[in-house]
C-alpha cells in the first residue's frame, strides 16, 4: 500500500510540474533577423500567442525552423510568458560565378538550370549541402563525357552584411581518347557497319577527326549508339539480340580508354500470319495488304512494320477519320521464330473541320496562309491535306516557323478546331544609300524589293541602282493568287546600262530598254507550267579590242531588237523556302528569241535541288544547273548571252566569272554555249549558338565548266573546289560567307578563296 501512495504522490508532483511548466504565450518576440521577414519566420512556427509552452513546443519550434534552411542557429526560451526566438540567418547568395567550362561539356544554359534547381542563385539562402551536390552533380556530368580528370576548387567569401560571394573554377583536364573499339560475338553484321551505329570511336584521318572528335570518348554518346545498335538488330528481324557485356578500361593516366562490347545476335525472325481486326470500313483486306511493305515469309523489320501502320492510319484519317487508332497486336513464336501479326483497326468517329485560326501574322493577311491550306471550315479532317498544307505555307518564305494544333470542341465529339501559329521573317527591304555586290561592286541604291507586298504574297520590285559597273532602273510585279485557281501573272518594265568591262568581262556596253509579261498555270499541287513574253531595245557598243580581234562580226552587226518567248516547268516539294531540310525543287526553262525581230538564239536552262536528312541534324544537299545555248538562222549566240561561270554561285574558290575558254592573247573569258555546274553539301545548324534557328553552316564540294561550243564539253575545263559556308537569315535578308579551296585548277585562273553574298542561301 505504501509503494502504491509513494507512486501516486510522484506522478502528482510531475503533472504539477508540467502544469506550472505550460504557460500560456502573451507575446513572440524574434531576434536577430536581418533579410528574412518576421511574417516568414511565424508562418514556419507550429504555434501562436495563447498557446501553451513547454520544452515539447520549444524542440517542435527548433526542429520546423531548422527545416526551413534559412538558419545557421537557433535559441527558443520564455520569460515572463513572453516566447524568444534568437536566430542567426544563413548566409544570402550575392553571386555565384562558375569559370573555365567549355560549351562543348556544359552549355551555359544547362548550367544556369541546374543553379536554378539547387536554389543557388542571387538572392537566395545559402545551402552548403546543395553546394556539394552542385559540385558532385558537375563532375558526374563531365565523367559522363570522358573529362577524368576533372578538378573543381570552390571559394567562399562572406562579407560583412552576411552576403556569401561563390565561385567555382573549373579545370577540365584532357578528354580520354578512345585507343580501341571492339564488338564481338557478331556473325551476321561486319563489325565496321556496327561501329558505324556509334558517333564515337576510334580516330578518323586526323584531319577529319580534327573535327569530328570522333575518338574523344562520352558514357552518353556509347550509350546511345549501344541504344542504336539494339534498333539496328530489332529492325532486322533479331528480336532475341542482347548486349551481354560492356567492358571499358581506363588507363593508369586516365588519358585513354578501351571499350569492348560482347553482343549475341540470337535468331532471325520472319513475318509469319497477318490477319486484320476491327471495323475495316468499305476497305478489304486485300486492299490494305497492298499497303503493308511486307508480307508473309519476310524478315520482320520494325521499322517496316510502324510505316506500313501509318499508311494505314492515313487511309482513315484522310476519310475525316481524324483519331482513328490502328494498333497491332505480336505473338511471338520461339519454336518457328516467326511473329504473328493481328492489326486492329478503330476508326472511331468521322471528324469535320470547326473552326481555323491563324496567329503570328502581324503583316501577312489570313488570306494569304488560308488559300495555301487545302482543307476548309466545315470539310472533313483529312491528315495529308494538312501535312501538304504546312509545306505549302512554309514554301512561302514569309515565315521562319509554322506550327499546327488540333483541338477538340467542347461538348462535340466530331468537330476539331485547327490552330496555326507561324512566325514572321522579313520578306522586303527598302533601301536608301549605298550597297556592295561581289558582282558589280560598290553602288547607289533606291528602291523597295518586296516579295509579300503590303501582307498580300505579291512580289513587288522598284528600284533605281547605280554603279561602275551597272545602272538600273525597273519596275516588277507579280501575282501567285491572279485568279481563284492559282493562276499567276506578272509584269515589269525596265532600262538598264551595263558596262561588261566593271564585270571583268570585255569591254563592250548595252543600254537596254524594255518590258516582260508573264503567266503560269498549276497542273498539280506541286508543278506548274508557264510562259513570258519579254521585248526590248539594245545599244551596244563595243571596245576597240572586242570589235577588232574578238567579236568583229557581231560587233558590226546592227542588230537592236528583242521579242523572246519563254517557256518554263517547275516542280517543288520542297518543306521549307529558306533551310529546307527534305524534298526538291526542279525547274526548265526554254526562251527562244522570236524571228520577228533582230535577235536570233534559244536557250535551255535545267536546275535541280534536293536535300536528305542525315543523322544529327545533318542534311545532305546536291545541286546541278546545265545550260544549253546556241545561235540559229545563221546567227551566232550572242556573246552577251553566253554563259560564265566562277564566283558565290557557280563553283566557289574561282574569281567571278573567271571560267572558261579565254580570248586568244586575253586575259577576258569568252563565255560558252553550255554550262555544267553542280554541288554537293554537307548543312549543319549552328549547335553551339543558342538562338541558331536561321542560321547554317555547310561543308561543300564544287565542280563545273563552261564549254565555248555546245558540241564540245571538254573534261580539262572542269574546276573543283571544296570549302565551307555560312549562311544567317538577317533581318535584311540571307547573309552567307564561304571559304574555298581550289583542288583542280589550271594555270591562268584567277583564285578567290574568300567571298561573301547577300540574298542567297543553301
Amino acid at each position: 500500500m505504501k509503494k502504491i501512495i509513494t507512486l501516486f504522490i510522484l506522478v502528482a508532483n510531475i503533472l504539477a510540474c508540467s502544469v506550472t511548466l505550460a504557460a500560456p504565450i502573451k507575446n513572440i518576440e524574434i531576434l536577430g533577423l536581418n533579410v528574412i521577414s518576421r511574417g516568414t519566420v511565424l508562418s514556419y512556427l507550429p504555434i501562436e500567442k495563447g498557446d501553451n509552452y513547454n520544452n515539447q513546443v520549444s524542440r517542435q519550434i527548433i526542429r520546423a525552423l531548422y527545416k526551413t534552411n534559412f538558419f545557421k542557429d537557433i535559441e527558443v526560451s520564455q520569460e515572463t510568458q513572453i516566447l524568444k526566438i534568437k536566430l542567426t540567418e544563413n548566409p544570402h547568395i550575392k553571386y555565384i560565378e562558375v569559370i573555365n567550362y567549355s560549351n562543348k561539356v556544359i552549355q551555359e544554359k544547362s548550367l544556369n538550370q541546374i543553379l536554378k534547381t539547387r536554389g543557388l542563385s542571387q538572392g537566395k539562402i545559402f545551402n552548403k549541402r546543395q553546394l556539394d551536390k552542385l559540385i558532385t552533380q558537375l563532375k558526374a556530368v563531365y565523367t559522363s563525357k570522358g573529362y577524368y580528370d576533372v578538378i573543381i576548387a570552390k571559394t567562399i567569401k562572406i562579407d560583412t552584411q552576411n552576403r556569401v560571394g561563390i565561385e567555382l573554377n573549373i579545370s577540365e583536364g584532357k578528354v580520354a581518347k578512345i585507343s580501341s573499339m571492339k564488338i564481338t560475338g557478331n556473325h551476321i553484321f561486319d563489325e565496321n557497319e556496327l561501329l558505324n551505329l556509334f558517333e564515337i570511336g576510334q580516330a578518323d584521318f586526323f584531319v577529319i577527326n580534327y573535327f569530328t572528335e570522333k575518338d574523344h570518348y562520352s558514357k552518353v554518346a556509347l550509350d546511345a549508339g549501344i541504344e542504336s545498335m539494339k534498333s539496328f538488330y530489332i529492325n532486322a528481324g533479331y528480336l532475341d539480340f542482347k548486349i551481354n557485356e560492356v567492358k571499358t578500361d581506363l588507363s593508369e593516366d586516365k588519358q585513354s580508354i578501351s571499350i569492348n562490347l560482347q553482343i549475341s545476335e540470337g535468331i532471325e525472325y520472319k513475318i509469319g500470319t497477318i490477319q486484320f481486326t476491327g471495323d475495316l470500313l468499305n476497305n478489304s483486306i486485300e486492299y490494305l495488304r497492298k499497303l503493308l511493305s511486307f508480307k508473309k515469309g519476310d524478315v520482320f523489320e520494325r521499322k517496316k512494320m510502324m510505316q506500313s501502320l501509318q499508311a494505314i492510319n492515313d487511309i482513315f484519317s484522310n476519310q475525316g477519320y481524324a483519331f482513328s487508332d490502328v494498333k497491332v497486336a505480336t505473338l511471338e513464336n520461339t519454336s518457328a521464330h516467326t511473329i504473328n501479326l493481328s492489326i486492329d483497326i478503330a476508326p472511331n468517329k468521322k471528324v469535320y473541320i470547326n473552326r481555323i485560326t491563324i496567329v503570328g501574322n502581324t503583316r501577312t493577311q489570313d488570306e494569304v496562309i488560308r488559300r495555301e491550306i487545302n482543307i476548309h471550315e466545315g470539310s472533313l479532317y483529312s491528315n495529308t491535306e494538312l501535312n501538304e498544307s504546312i509545306e505549302k505555307i512554309k514554301r512561302l518564305g514569309f515565315f521562319s516557323d509554322v506550327k499546327m494544333q488540333v483541338s477538340k470542341l467542347e461538348g462535340f465529339k466530331d468537330k476539331i478546331n485547327l490552330h496555326f501559329s507561324v512566325e514572321e521573317i522579313q520578306t522586303g527591304i527598302f533601301s536608301i544609300g549605298l550597297s556592295h555586290s561581289n558582282s558589280t561592286g560598290a553602288s547607289l541604291n533606291l528602291g523597295v524589293q518586296e516579295r509579300n507586298f503590303l501582307g498580300t504574297g505579291n512580289t513587288l520590285n522598284l528600284s533605281l541602282s547605280n554603279s561602275k559597273a551597272a545602272r538600273d532602273i525597273s519596275f516588277y510585279f507579280s501575282d501567285p493568287y491572279f485568279t481563284q485557281d492559282r493562276h499567276s501573272i506578272s509584269y515589269g518594265v525596265f532600262s538598264k546600262k551595263l558596262d561588261a568591262s566593271e564585270l571583268k568581262l570585255d569591254e563592250y556596253k548595252i543600254d537596254e530598254n524594255g518590258f516582260s509579261l508573264g503567266y503560269s498555270v498549276p497542273i498539280t499541287k506541286k508543278i506548274r507550267i508557264g510562259a513570258d513574253l519579254r521585248a526590248s531595245k539594245r545599244d551596244i557598243n563595243c571596245g576597240t579590242t572586242l570589235s577588232d580581234d574578238h567579236e568583229p562580226i557581231q560587233c558590226a552587226s546592227e542588230d537592236e531588237t528583242e521579242l523572246k518567248l519563254g517557256l518554263n516547268w517547275s516542280n517543288n516539294t520542297l518543306n521549307d523556302f529558306n533551310f529546307p531540310t527534305k524534298g526538291q525543287k526542279n525547274s526548265l526553262n526554254f526562251s527562244l528569241a522570236l524571228p520577228v525581230a533582230d535577235f536570233r538564239y534559244y536557250k535551255l536552262d535545267a536546275s535541280h535541288k534536293s536535300y536528305y536528312p542525315l543523322k544529327n541534324d545533318l542534311i545532305l544537299s546536291f545541286k546541278g544547273n546545265l545550260g544549253f545555248a546556241q545561235g540559229y538562222d545563221d546567227k551566232e549566240l550572242p556573246f552577251f548571252k553566253r554563259y560564265y561561270g566562277g564566283g558565290s554561285s557557280s563553283v566557289r574558290g574561282f574569281d567571278f566569272n573567271s571560267l572558261g575558254i579565254k580570248y586568244i592573247g586575253s586575259d577576258k573569258v569568252k563565255g560558252g554555249e553550255l554550262s555544267f555546274l553542280t554541288s554537293a553539301s554537307v548543312i549543319s545548324p549552328i549547335k553551339f549558338i543558342d538562338d541558331n534557328k536561321n542560321m547554317r553552316i555547310s561543308a561543300f564540294v564544287d565542280l563545273g565548266s563552261i564549254s565555248e561550243k555546245a558540241s564540245g564539253f571538254d573534261l580539262y575545263e572542269l574546276r573543283l573546289s571544296i570549302g565551307v559556308a555560312f549562311s544567317w537569315l538577317t533581318p535584311i535578308g540571307p547573309l552567307g560567307f564561304y571559304a574555298a579551296k581550289p583542288l583542280i585548277k589550271k594555270s591562268g585562273d584567277k583564285i578567290k578563296t574568300f567571298d561573301f553574298t547577300l540574298g542567297t542561301s543553301f
